[in-house]
């Protein structure tokens, strides 16, 4: 019994199973890089809904039937008003922001107003508590001047005089309104630097108030007359404050303040120590 021996393959079919399997492994390796280097695919649909219902996907072929045209036909009508809308929108948000600006300019200028307003309102209170502590530093000085041992009350009106230093700023706030402005008028010296203002009973009430009432003075009788007798001091006395004289000079910030000032009581007027008695001898 003969055995098989095993033909050697040839150099040809060597050559068709070498160019097989180079094929084979490239066409694997060009299939696997495809598979790599391809894009993901986008995971959002791209639908069509459709009058019955039913949606139609956008990514494939897409017929050319009626329903599909009427659903293309009312999405395009839906993407113009959207558009229609969003441009609208981005035309209101400026005239948006120019109002909020506006506001917040107008918040800020009223809040500079009120500031103002505020300060304005402080420096008026203020410039009030001044004018009413220089209001009583003349009155305190009238008072003081009326009870001088020199200022002898007799029946006729004396005059008590004295001078105050005032800034211009001063003098108007003290005295800007107040009494009957004699000097500058447009009648009387109007380019004047010197201002002159007359005050009655009445406008130093005004001015002064009650604290006007209450001054006191010394009363004498009057000296001579036929006997030739000497004055004698009766006492204190009520005065009364007539009028007042304002002269100020703007330049030299002198202020001349002039008062009119007599006897309320009629202590004074007689002659003599026997004034006292008030006899109407006495006064001959």
């Amino acid at each position: 019994m003969s055995t098989a021996v095993p033909l050697a393959p040839s150099s040809t079919q060597y050559n068709q199973a070498a160019v097989a399997q180079v094929y084979t492994q490239t066409t694997l390796n060009a299939s696997m890089k495809r598979k790599s280097t391809t894009a993901a695919p986008n995971p959002k649909k791209r639908k069509l809904a459709l009058a019955d219902g039913s949606e139609l996907d956008l990514t494939g072929s897409i017929p050319a039937t009626p329903e599909v045209l009427a659903a293309m036909r009312l999405r395009i009508f839906e993407l113009e008003d959207q558009l229609t809308a969003s441009a609208q929108d981005q035309e209101q948000r400026p005239a948006k922001r120019a109002r909020t600006s506006v506001t917040a300019e107008t918040s800020a200028s009223d809040a500079g107003t009120s500031a103002a307003a505020g300060a304005s309102s402080g420096n008026a209170k203020e410039d009030e508590k001044k004018r009413k502590m220089q209001v009583k530093k003349i009155l305190d000085r009238l008072k003081k001047d009326c009870k001088a041992a020199d200022l002898k009350f007799q029946g006729a009106p004396k005059t008590v005089k004295f001078d105050e230093i005032l800034e211009n700023s001063e003098f108007q706030t003290l005295f800007s309104g107040k009494g009957t402005l004699l000097q500058p008028t447009p009648q009387n010296k109007p380019t004047s630097t010197v201002t002159i203002i007359h005050f009655n009973q009445l406008q130093l009430v005004e001015f002064f108030g009650n604290d006007l009432s209450g001054i006191k003075g010394n009363a004498w009788t009057r000296g001579g007359g036929p006997r030739f007798a000497k004055s004698v001091k009766l006492g204190q006395c009520e005065l009364r404050v007539n009028s007042l004289d304002v002269n100020y000079s703007k330049n030299g910030m002198k202020c001349t303040l002039k008062f009119e000032v007599e006897d309320t009581d009629g202590m004074g007027g007689c002659y003599g120590p026997s004034g006292r008695s008030r006899g109407l001898w006495a006064m001959f």
